[in-house]
Order: structure tokens, then sequence, then C-alpha cells
């Protein structure tokens, strides 16, 4: 994965490999490659932060966001940048301000304005020169004030819900989850042609959360999926099962797991889990007969073939 930061001291937005980044997201090591070529293949690569056995220098971060995919960061990295130009233009000329103080503070220090007697206040001249430069940053500051509360204003606007949207447990119900039969998938496949639909399943199952991928994925298949169907699937399909792999849905809890941060591959490992323990949780759940799992296996029917004509899609093995 990879990581969308500002770096501190060069206010500079950088992609960084999240395997860079501390625990709590403040500091990033960064790699002491001159080339730029250097540096972007370190983080194309996320390489380990440590040259010849010496650990790379810590940078001090703003975080901003994590993506699965390096191109994906780097779209962020330019949309950051852009907002930051769009809504603080002037922030060059207020840190040239606040350079400027800090070199009147040094040069006060090194030749000091001794009290006297007659009066313990600085030249009439050097007060001037400060009264002028907060004023400057007064005006700096309401700029800057102005500008963002603008931008949270709109983004506010943009985010809160419209008269027409409806809740979650709407949501939930216009989409009829759990699926219970062959012919759910069925119908759900062919309404999944819509990018509309489509979208709206991801929205849905992306707020399932969880704690890792494996959390992730079962708190999406136990919302798409009862246990009893999910006996009639596995990954490939093979014997009397059919492919789970080959599904639109399968591409829906793809998208709706990357936005809880699960690649791809962790996706399908945990995809594939699921479906290989169904039985499993199905004896957990119903009582045990002479001593074993009561379950029936299902033979082809005609759904089958309905269901492959509908989808495309052979139940043969891989």
């Amino acid at each position: 994965m990879y990581a969308v930061v500002t770096l501190q001291d060069s206010d500079e937005v950088m992609v960084v490999a999240s395997n860079w980044l501390s625990p709590d997201k403040k500091q990033s090591y960064w790699p002491p490659f001159k080339s730029t070529k250097k540096c972007i293949e370190a983080v194309q690569n996320r390489l380990k932060p440590e040259t010849g056995g010496k650990t790379w220098e810590k940078l001090n971060i703003s975080f901003h966001k994590e993506y699965v995919f390096f191109d994906k960061a780097n779209e962020g990295q330019k949309e950051i940048t852009e907002q930051k130009q769009q809504y603080f233009p002037s922030t060059t000329g207020f840190t040239g301000i606040l350079k400027k103080i800090k070199k009147s503070t040094q040069d006060m220090s090194k030749n000091p304005v001794l009290p006297t007697p007659s009066t313990s206040r600085m030249p009439t001249d050097g007060k001037k020169d400060l009264l002028q430069m907060l004023r400057e940053i007064k005006s700096t500051v309401q700029e800057n004030s102005s500008m963002l509360k603008k931008l949270l204003k709109d983004n506010t606007v943009s985010e809160a819900p419209s008269s027409s949207s409806v809740s979650t447990e709407d949501v939930k119900a216009s989409l009829n989850l759990p699926l219970r039969t062959v012919e759910d998938v069925v119908r759900t496949e062919m309404e999944l042609n819509s990018a509309t639909t489509r979208q709206k399943y991801v929205q849905y199952l992306s707020r399932l959360g969880g704690f890792g991928p494996k959390d992730v994925i079962k708190n999406i298949m136990q919302r798409v999926l009862t246990d009893d169907l999910a006996m009639e699937f596995s990954w490939l399909g093979r014997g009397n099962k059919k492919p789970f792999s080959k599904l639109i849905l399968t591409d829906v809890i793809r998208d709706a797991a990357s936005k809880q941060s699960v690649m791809r591959a962790d996706c399908e490992t945990e995809i594939k889990t699921y479906l290989w323990y169904t039985i499993d949780r199905i004896g957990r759940k119903r009582p045990r007969v002479c001593g074993g799992v009561t379950s029936e296996v299902t033979s082809p029917t005609l759904l089958d073939s309905a269901f492959q004509s509908e989808i495309g899609m052979s139940f043969l093995d891989d």
C-alpha cells in the first residue's frame, strides 16, 4: 500500500510506501538517494527503509490518505497539491513573513537593545517594522481563514444528504440481501450490469467494516449469501459447484473490500476460505444426527442451465 503525505519541513505533497510510516503516522522514513528516479523506484517497490544496514532518516509528516495502488496514490497526490494551490495561494507569502520575523528576532538577539534609564522600549523604526509585519500576518491569516471556511462549506454542501436520499436500512431492503437461491444470484447478476446499481452495492457493502481482510470479507460474505446458497459455490466451480470467481458480484465484493484497504489477492484468498468452510458453519448451526452433520448434495438441475445461459459461464472443471 501507499500513502500520500505532506513533508512538514518543505510543505511538499509526496507519495511514500505505507511500510515507511510510523505507527502514529506522524513520521515517515525517506530514502537518502539523490536520484529522483531511484526514490520513485524505492516507493514503488516499497523497499525496506534501510541502506547497507543503516536505517533511513525519519521526517515529520502530515498524513492524508492511503491507497492500494501506486497509480491511485499519484492521482491523490496531484489532487491534494491542486487543492492546496487553489485554496491557499498566499501560503508562500505567509511562510516568507514568518521567516522574516524569525531573522529579525535573531538579529535582535545578536545585537540586543539594552534598556536605559530614559527608555526601555525598542527603537521607533524597529517597532514600526514589527507592527507592519504583524499587520501582514493578520491579513494573510484572515484570507486563509476565509478560504478554509469556503472549502469546508462547499464540502458540507456536497456531502450533505438530499431530501430524496435513503437511509442505510432502505438501501439494504432494496438490495434484497442476503441472496438465498440461485435464482436470486441470476437476478442480481442482471441488475449489476447497471453501473448505478453496482455502485449502490459497493457503497453499502464497503460500510460493513471489519478488522483486517478476514473480518472484512466475512462481514461482506455473510451479508451477501446465506450459508445454504454458499454451498452451491466454490472459487473455480469444480464438480457440481458453480464458479464464484466469474460472477459480477465477486467484482463488487472486491471493490467494496478495497475501500476497506483490503488488497485484491487477500480478498480472493479470504473468499476462497469462506466458501471452503461453509459446511463447517452449517454444521455448527444445525443439530447433529447420529454423531454426524446431515447435509444434502444437490445435483445439477435445470436451474443450472438457466444460471449458465444468463451469466455466460461454464460449471465444468477449470
